[in-house]
């Protein structure tokens, strides 16, 4: 019977196969696809893959040791089988190694084609976002009910001036605000964040700690892909290390927006738009609608390269978010009110505001007249 190789065997012997000195590829993005592979560039590419996750992917050290077992069995098979064949075929034996890892951000990209975990949970549709084409629209509906919609989330002096306008000049006029966030894949979230302070009264944490790597591989590869990364000072280590740690869950209703706020998710909301969406989940007036959140939260900001010979593109997490929700990556946020296939959450939130004033003017007595 042969012998079964342990998990760390099999990362040694890919290890054995590449050096830190490969690392220097990662420079250049061109992503132009690539000619025929030799077996050795079959071979050189599966090995600077297998250090990247080995050494440098921050969920390497969190995965359990059947994922680990069933990725390095897939690479070492490709390393051993190498022979001559064209790129896009060395991107299909790829897709096996990646599709076994629990975490949405992480993918391949070759050219036009792209693929990531074979977790990700199905798609439902509960409407479309409001900001439509544009990344960010807020307008005020019938019923003093402020909305606003983003698309997606980014860092530009347009994107912030875009938010401040609306909390200055229709906010302060709602009697309710609805914030759309389906089909919000993320992006950055330096903006949105402070938004979430300004609804909050206060900055509010979206997680319990943040760890990077900072092991010699881990530091080589930032000093290529991401020089300006804010932890690449930290002290080497061969133990995953606390970069950030969060320190407030509590709005302070004084100086926070405490009339009703409900948030609109669907499937593919995630990365920095559930960042968002787990500080706003602190707020005691949020109520979210819609269908559940990606789950795209734990492992992220991503680095991206490019395999030397197959031009093949890549994006590891290099941070490991431990969040107050367990289990959280690729299951995401429930919504308090889930919506069927179909149903528009834009529809159920207004329907929603419009019976709670009902409910509250019943209970007030002497009153003639519906008002908020």
């Amino acid at each position: 019977m042969a012998k079964i190789s342990t998990v760390s065997e099999m990362e040694n012997f890919l290890l054995s196969k590449s050096s830190t000195d490969d690392f220097v590829f990662s420079a250049n993005r061109r992503g132009i696809p690539a000619r025929n592979l030799s077996a050795d560039d079959v071979r050189r590419d599966v090995a600077i893959l297998a250090r990247l996750l080995i050494r440098v992917y921050v969920g390497w050290p969190v995965h359990d040791e059947i994922v680990k077992m069933s990725i390095l069995k897939h690479l070492v098979n490709i390393y051993n089988d190498a022979h001559e064949m064209p790129a896009d075929e060395f991107f299909k034996l790829l897709k096996p190694v990646v599709a076994d890892i629990p975490d949405n951000h992480i993918s391949i990209r070759f050219g036009t084609l792209g693929f990531g975990t074979k977790y990700k949970k199905p798609y439902k549709n509960v409407g479309k976002n409001i900001a439509g084409n544009k990344i960010v629209r807020g307008e005020m509906r019938d019923g003093g009910v402020a909305a606003i919609g983003f698309s997606a989330m980014i860092k530009s002096d347009e994107f912030k001036n875009a938010i401040v306008d609306f909390a200055k000049n229709i906010l302060p006029k709602s009697n309710a605000l609805i914030i759309d966030l389906r089909g919000n894949t993320g992006g950055n979230s330096w903006c949105s964040d402070l938004f979430a302070e300004y609804l909050c009264g206060a900055w509010i944490d979206s997680m319990q700690a943040v760890y990077v790597r900072t092991n010699r591989d881990a530091k080589e590869f930032l000093s290529v892909v991401y020089p300006t990364a804010p932890w690449a000072n930290l002290p080497e280590s061969e133990e995953l290390v606390v970069w950030k740690s969060g320190k407030n869950y509590t709005p302070d209703i004084t100086k926070a927006y405490m009339k009703p706020i409900y948030i609109l998710t669907d499937r593919q909301t995630g990365s920095s738009a559930e960042m968002f969406l787990l500080r706003m989940m602190h707020h005691p007036r949020v109520v979210v609608v819609g269908d559940n959140s990606s789950g795209k939260e734990v492992f992220g900001n991503c680095a991206s390269g490019l395999l030397p010979n197959s031009q093949i593109k890549f994006n590891i997490g290099m941070n490991y978010r431990v969040l107050a929700q367990k289990n959280f990556e690729l299951n995401g946020v429930t919504p308090n009110i889930i919506c069927p296939e179909n149903t528009d959450a834009m529809n159920v939130a207004l329907r929603e505001i419009a019976n709670q004033r009902i409910l509250s003017h019943a209970m007030k007595p002497n009153s003639n007249a519906l008002k908020y």
